[in-house]
């Protein structure tokens, strides 16, 4: 009877051990579902207003672009931030700059100096040399990098994307008047390229053998030719920039629309998603592992924005 009572003991406990186990994995699941997402502000009066880009070590970077003056932006920087909102590093000495990417060696690339007629992709590495890789006709705005260190540069006034591997080939991969005036580009989880068009705000898909697709449009939603702004993707959802209407888009990769954050007023004001405001909301880049969205504001007024979705 002894090794009975013993056997039911044990079997007790483990059952509720186990029971005990499921109920606070449930819980701490349904907690974590029933937290607010918000929108809260990174770095408050901040003048960088162009384009974000995130690296693979979490490490964020933002484009002064400044305001356009003749042929380009009047802006100079490049800033390097942490996670927690601290400004690492300031790049100087640059014109107007745009899109930026970052390849596995830590070099980082800048669309820079343009003057709507061409522009140039320079890579700056680790120890600070500078380089200009490649020369674009047009106006080269916003770039991705995919897992092999190729760089996509989508193009505002030529209706391309290129192309330009580890080794310095630049490759015009697709031309197709719907793309003019690219700004918003990255990568699907297939490797196609997803650009958003800053005039008419379209998004199209393209794959890598240079077939574009029309996803979808986010209607009325432009003022004075200010579309979308930039775009980001995670796990195949876009998120996009509503510069002129102060809104985050959520797109899926089927067309399907629905405002992710912002009251459509022109404020700063942190909060919940639909309460929270956007000073024209501009560059959005994000941590994919992690899923937190930044977002620059292109009012420079603004700050630069969080979404920890």
């Amino acid at each position: 009877m002894k090794t009975i009572v013993r056997k039911r003991y044990y079997g007790s406990l483990s059952i509720c051990i186990q029971f005990i186990t499921l109920y606070c994995l449930f819980f701490n699941s349904n907690h974590s579902i029933g937290q607010e997402l918000k929108v809260e502000t990174l770095i408050k009066n901040f003048t960088a207003n162009g384009a974000v880009s995130v690296d693979r070590e979490g490490m964020i970077y933002v484009s002064e672009y400044g305001k356009y003056v003749n042929t380009g932006g009047n802006g100079s920087r490049v800033f390097k931030i942490n996670p927690q909102g601290k400004i690492l590093d300031t790049i100087a000495g640059l014109s107007g700059p745009m899109g930026t990417a970052i390849d596995s060696k830590g070099n980082l690339y800048i669309n820079n100096n343009n003057n709507t007629v061409r522009g140039e992709i320079l890579r700056i590495s680790k120890s600070g040399v500078r380089e200009v890789v490649a020369t674009i006709d047009g106006w080269p705005s916003s770039m991705t990098i995919d897992a092999e260190d190729n760089l996509y540069i989508s193009n505002y006034t030529a209706p391309t994307v290129h192309k330009i591997t580890p080794d310095g080939q630049v490759i015009l991969l697709v031309n197709d008047k719907r793309l003019t005036g690219g700004v918003g580009i990255d990568l699907d989880s297939k490797g196609n390229i997803i650009v958003s068009n800053f005039v008419t705000a379209d998004i199209y898909t393209i794959t890598p053998d240079g077939e574009v697709s029309f996803i979808t449009n986010i209607p009325n939603i432009i003022v004075q030719n200010f579309g979308i702004g930039y775009i980001t993707v995670i796990e195949d959802v876009i998120y996009a920039t509503g510069i002129a209407v102060n809104y985050i888009f959520k797109v899926s990769m089927e067309g399907e629309i629905e405002i992710l954050a912002g009251n459509g007023q022109a404020k700063q004001v942190d909060g919940s998603l639909k309460e929270a405001s956007f000073s024209n909301p501009n560059g959005i880049s994000s941590n994919k592992q992690k899923k937190i969205l930044y977002i620059s504001e292109y009012s420079g007024m603004g700050g630069l924005r969080t979404i920890k979705l």
